[in-house]
């Protein structure tokens, strides 16, 4: 019961912290384009990409070379309803259990003192962060600074929560 409420606690950290990133701080706007005609590209995706899924272009590995162009895209040909309270509960709970996830494998480790219980935390998120987008700037070609902050931005939300339930939990030993 301890750790569903201290995971519940450090989803709501995790999920606060979202909502700071993301509406609050301007630095994912910073590292994002906008197309120039928003509606040509639309309207050149829903004519190529008849269902939703991820799109390459190339898509074709021979096909890459300089001066071709390069998109990796998921293309939502139908649009998609912004249903916010569903998404935002979807993301709570999607949150929680990260972190109950994360507790788990806190509180499997022995003699780490309050800091070092929040590194592990933040260690977690930054592992997280590389793992997950890393990849994308070497395969894909997403730019550094997008990654960059990607990365931060999960680095701090996982060490945010840290912070907030390192105390509470309790370690093997």
């Amino acid at each position: 019961m301890r750790n569903l409420l201290l995971s519940a606690v450090a989803g709501l950290v995790l999920f606060v912290w979202g909502f700071v990133s993301w509406a609050v701080l301007p630095w994912h706007n910073m590292v994002a384009n906008k197309f120039t005609d928003e509606v040509a590209v639309s309207q050149a995706l829903k004519a190529n990409a008849p269902q939703a899924g991820v799109y390459y272009l190339p898509f074709s590995e021979q096909d890459h070379g300089p001066g071709q162009v390069g998109a990796f895209a998921n293309v939502l040909p139908q649009g998609t309803e912004m249903n916010m309270g569903r998404q935002m509960g979807i993301g709570l709970v999607t949150q929680i259990v990260s972190a109950f996830l994360v507790l788990a494998l806190v509180s499997m480790t022995s003699g780490l003192a309050y800091w070092g219980k929040v590194g592990f935390f933040a260690l977690v998120g930054l592992t997280i962060g590389f793992v997950s987008h890393a990849p994308y700037w070497n395969w894909f070609g997403f730019p550094a600074p997008y990654v960059g902050v990607t990365i931060l931005d999960i680095l701090a939300g996982w060490t945010l929560a840290g912070l907030v339930v390192a105390k509470f939990v309790r370690g093997r030993g």
